[in-house]
């Protein structure tokens, strides 16, 4: 005999009314019949499992559609928008306000191929009303997760996220080929600049090199501060003349683009440059220690040299 799950969750031998039904029917109406503290209980419990932001709101999406077709979701929490994979806007928008301990925590905003019924509406918020926590710690994760692995006066990536990306790019090009270089910028007489200007100046010179970094990488190239006043660049398939047209761009744009202190005068800035392609055989550790060691060489004696310092 043939078993069959009622609207209940019992058992029973025969199949009742509707089961033959097609499937996205018969759901439909075993959603209908949940109570909305069921639903909201089942999102809180998928929410608990997710390891991001937008995982978590792609499972939003999953269990509002229980209810009525949403084509996509985003949620907007102060000056951050974070959205699903899903994104297939529609005219419906459906915006639902979040609060959180009785203030305002940003705002939801799902689309729905069809206009949403007062009564849809009040389900849907009834539902919605537990994701706030979850969107709240996922958010404080990802935002400790990116402080680990930035520098915060700069912007750029640290020094931990360096050697992590090190470890794959040279895993990459050691199995596979290929260029690939790495650029180290050291600022000269930046403590001078502190000394004389002030550690506040000598906090803006650093934030400039990063923005020259910005401006000068293309998309494929990583920038990081491994600190003080040290800069390093990860370029992947670039051999070691790409790496010396980028360190030329790179002390062309700090010549046009000096800081100037509050009292009006101008600050250069300079910096010097060392830089190695990588050589099958070595590991990442030999591969940036003689990059290192190209940036505090003795430069050749020619005007391109000794601008862009010794090549290893």
């Amino acid at each position: 005999m043939a078993y069959y799950l009622t609207s209940d969750e019992s058992l029973c031998g025969q199949p009742p009314s509707g089961l033959t039904a097609p499937l996205s029917h018969r759901i439909a109406r075993h959603a209908a019949v949940e109570s909305p503290y069921t639903r909201r209980q089942a999102l809180l419990e998928s929410l608990l499992r997710c390891v991001n932001v937008g995982v978590a709101l792609d499972t939003i999406r999953t269990h509002v559609e229980e209810l009525l077709a949403v084509t996509s979701i985003s949620w907007q929490v102060d000056d951050e928008r974070y959205c699903g994979t899903v994104c297939d806007p529609s005219e419906h928008t459906i915006p639902v306000a979040l609060s959180l301990d009785d203030r305002p925590f940003g705002r939801l905003r799902l689309h729905s191929r069809r206009p949403v019924a007062e009564a849809e509406l009040t389900q849907l918020r009834e539902m919605l009303s537990v994701v706030a926590y979850p969107l709240r710690n996922l958010r404080m994760l990802e935002h400790a997760l990116i402080a680990a692995e930035h520098d915060a006066l700069t912007g750029l990536k640290n020094r931990r996220a360096f050697d992590l990306e090190l470890k794959t790019v040279h895993a990459r090009v050691s199995r596979y080929g290929g260029p690939a270089s790495l650029l180290i910028l050291d600022m000269k007489r930046f403590k001078a600049i502190n000394d004389t200007y002030g550690h506040d100046v000598g906090d803006r010179a650093l934030a400039r090199v990063a923005e020259g970094l910005d401006r000068c990488l293309r998309e494929t190239d990583s920038a990081y501060r491994l600190g003080g006043d040290e800069f390093v660049v990860i370029l992947p398939e670039t051999p070691y003349r790409g790496a010396r047209r980028l360190g030329a761009r790179l002390l062309d744009w700090f010549r046009d683009h000096p800081l100037r202190e509050p009292g009006g005068e101008r600050v250069p800035l300079k910096a010097r440059l060392g830089m190695a392609q990588f050589r099958e055989g070595e590991d990442a550790g030999d591969w940036f220690r003689r990059t290192d060691q190209a940036l505090y060489g003795n430069a050749e004696p020619n005007e391109a040299n000794r601008r862009l310092g010794r090549l290893a």
